[in-house]
Formats: structure tokens, sequence, C-alpha cells
């Protein structure tokens, strides 16, 4: 069933970027913000897929990168990363007022949810920390990786310079993210089941999702050319 829910997840993910890439730059800005909230707020929880432990988070921050580089084909450089920190100032956004809902005095009517808020939000969300410093580690290693080979390899190589900076940024965001939203309290075997797993799905996420960037040559061979985009 996990196995089944993850499916559905990558592919309303993978829509989800489309549909923010067809509405334009802002919706894509919008698109990443999702994503960081619900890897804030979800993504502490851990599953079992295939038989190995990791967190529900992978799918949302490998469809984060998919974003990023459906800005930067079509924008360019600065968008890219400038797409890093409105990313980066939303989710603090978010997570201080999360922490704020969640230290509040509760009613008696809402001790459920009030004990729930307190264990994901207050005081300091592990997840969210680790997000927040991985998202803006790994994200500028994967931009200037990716933009890189963007200047080196042929024009057809979308699907090629897209997995190697992902799997490159990836293994930096598993390292960075798992230490802090769980060193110290996760055993070290399944500490490493779950990194190497959440690193597993996000790299074959990518591989399969990244055909999509091609959409962006689809529409430029029809007459929306953003070849004007230039990498200063």
């Amino acid at each position: 069933m996990n196995e089944l829910l993850l499916l559905v997840t990558a592919v309303f993910s993978a829509g989800f970027v489309v549909a923010g890439w067809k509405l334009g730059k802002e919706r894509l800005y919008s698109v990443i913000v999702v994503f960081l909230i619900l890897i804030a707020s979800t993504g502490g929880k851990i599953a079992i897929f295939f038989g190995h432990e990791t967190n529900t988070g992978n799918i949302f921050y490998a469809s984060v990168f998919l974003a990023t580089y459906f800005i930067v084909e079509r924008y360019g450089k600065r968008e890219g990363l400038y797409s890093i920190w409105v990313g980066v100032l939303c989710l603090v956004f978010f997570s201080v007022l999360a922490q704020i809902s969640a230290v509040l005095q509760g009613s008696d009517a809402s001790n459920g949810f009030n004990a729930a808020l307190s264990v994901v939000f207050a005081p300091l969300s592990r997840v969210a920390l680790a997000s927040l410093v991985a998202y803006v580690i790994s994200q500028n290693v994967n931009v200037r990786i990716y933009l890189s080979l963007k200047s080196r390899l042929s024009a057809t190589s979308l699907w090629l310079r897209a997995n190697i900076s992902n799997a490159a940024a990836q293994v930096v965001d598993s390292i960075v993210f798992f230490t802090i939203a769980f060193g110290g309290v996760v055993l070290p075997p399944h500490f490493l089941d779950i990194a190497l797993t959440g690193f597993a799905i996000k790299v074959i996420y990518m591989m399969l999702a990244s055909p999509l960037l091609y959409l962006n040559k689809v529409e430029e061979e029809d007459g929306h050319d953003y070849s004007t985009v230039t990498l200063r």
C-alpha cells in the first residue's frame, strides 16, 4: 500500500510542477514553497517502502529540484538562485508562525490537536530546521552544478544534466538533512537505511520525471521563445 501511495504522490507532485510551469514564474515559486512546507510539516514521519525505512518527504524534495530546473531553463541563473531565497523566507515565516500557534494555550476541546501541534512544531521542529539548512546548502550546489553542465553540454542533454546535478546535490542534502533531523534520535543502522532509501527515491524520481523538462523545448518550437535568457 505504501508503495502505491508513493507512486501516486510522485505523479501528483510532478503534475503540480508542470501546472506551475504552465502558469508562470511566480506559480513555480509557489510550488516550491508548498513542497517545502510539506517537508517541514510531514517530513518527520518514517514509513516503510519496499522493505526499507525512510521519511515521507523525499518526493516533495525532489520535486523542489525539478521545479528549480524548470525555472533555470526558462528564466536563467538569476531566477534560479532567487527561487532558493524565496523558499527560505517563506519556510522561516511558516516555521515561526506555526510555533507561535503551537505554544498558544489551547482549549480542552482540542486537546488531541494541541498535543499534536506541540510535538510537530514546538519548541523548534528539528525537521523544519533540517529542511531549511539542507535546502540552502544543497540547492546552491544543485543550481550551480546544473548551470555549469548547461554551459558545457548540448541543449539536448537536459535529462543528463538534471540527473547529474540532482544526484550530487541529493548526497549533500541527505547528509545534512538526516544528520540534523534524526541524528541521536534514530539508531545508526536505521539512520543509514532511512538516508540511503530516501536518496534512492529522490534519484529514481528525477530519472523518471526529468524528461518533462523537454516541454520547454516544445514551447520554443511552438513560438514561445525563451532563448534570450542568459546565464549572467
